[in-house]
C-alpha cells in the first residue's frame, strides 16, 4: 500500500472514530429530550382526559393547549392532619418483579408507545416537580415516568400508593431532586378523572433495599410513597418520602 493511500485510510478511520465518539457525547442529550418529549405527550393525553371529565383549572394550573374555560375566583383551601403517629399498619410481604430504578443507563431502542399509560399527574412545588405517573414499573415505563407499583394501594385509596422512579442523568432529572424534600412539604397528585388530592409528607427515610418498611399497608389512612435510589449514581440504598393525604 502506497504512503498516500495509508494516510487516506488513517484519515478515514480518524474521521470514524470520531463521529462515533461524537454520537457517544450526545447520546445522553439526546436520550433526555426524547424522554422530556414523551413526558409531555403524556401529560397532554391526561390532561384531555381531566378536561373532558369536567375538571376546571385554577389560573396558575398548566391546562396543555386546551382552549381556557371561565373560571371563578376561590380561595384555596388546605387541610392538615393533626399528627402522623396514630396509623394502624398492615404489614404485607412483598415479592414483586424486580423494580429496575437503579440499573445501569443503556440507550435502548425508543420504547414510548400506547402500551405505556398514565394515570395522573404528581407535583411538588418545593422541588419544582412535575411529572405524569404511569401504570407499573416495567423497565420501558420507568424511562419514560415514575411508575405505581402494581401490588400496593391506588393513589387516593385507603393503603400505600408506592411510586417508584428513576434518580439519575440520562432519563432525565425525574426524582433528583427527591432528597430536598422535607417533613411538612405538599405532594399534590390528580388523577386522570380530575380528581385533585394532596398529602403532607410526613416522614423521609433511607433504607437497605430490600427493606418491606416502603410497601407497609395503613389500615386506616391513605398514604403515599415515593421510592427511589440513592445516593444518586451510587444506588446502594433506598430513599423513601412518605405522605398522608389531607384533602
Amino acid at each position: 500500500m502506497s504512503a498516500t493511500r495509508k494516510i487516506l485510510v488513517l484519515l478515514a478511520v480518524a474521521m470514524i472514530a470520531a463521529a462515533c465518539g461524537v454520537w457517544l457525547l450526545t447520546a445522553p442529550s439526546r436520550e433526555r429530550e426524547y424522554v422530556e418529549a414523551a413526558q409531555e405527550a403524556l401529560i397532554e393525553d391526561l390532561m384531555q382526559d381531566i378536561y373532558e371529565a369536567g375538571y376546571t383549572p385554577t389560573e396558575t394550573e398548566y391546562v396543555a393547549e386546551l382552549p381556557e374555560p371561565e373560571m371563578e375566583e376561590t380561595d384555596s383551601v388546605y387541610y392538615y392532619a393533626d399528627d402522623c403517629d396514630d396509623f394502624e399498619y398492615e404489614v404485607i410481604t412483598y415479592e414483586p418483579e424486580p423494580i429496575y430504578i437503579c440499573e445501569p443507563d443503556p440507550l435502548p431502542d425508543n420504547a414510548f408507545s400506547n402500551a405505556i399509560v398514565g394515570i395522573g399527574i404528581l407535583t411538588i412545588e418545593s422541588i419544582d416537580l412535575r411529572l405524569p405517573i404511569a401504570e407499573g414499573v416495567e423497565y420501558a415505563t420507568l424511562r419514560i415516568a415514575p411508575g405505581r407499583v402494581p401490588q400496593t394501594a391506588q393513589v387516593g385509596n385507603i393503603g400505600n400508593a408506592v411510586i417508584a422512579g428513576h434518580r439519575n442523568y440520562t432519563f432525565g432529572s425525574m426524582f433528583n431532586r427527591l432528597g430536598e424534600i422535607e417533613v411538612g412539604d405538599i405532594v399534590q397528585y390528580q388523577a386522570r378523572n380530575g380528581e385533585m388530592m394532596e398529602f403532607e409528607v410526613f416522614e423521609i427515610a433511607v433504607i437497605e433495599p430490600h427493606d418491606q418498611i416502603a410497601f407497609i399497608q395503613p389500615v386506616n389512612e391513605a398514604i403515599i410513597t415515593l421510592y427511589t435510589c440513592t445516593p444518586t449514581r451510587v444506588a446502594s440504598h433506598r430513599l423513601i418520602i412518605r405522605a398522608q393525604r389531607v384533602s
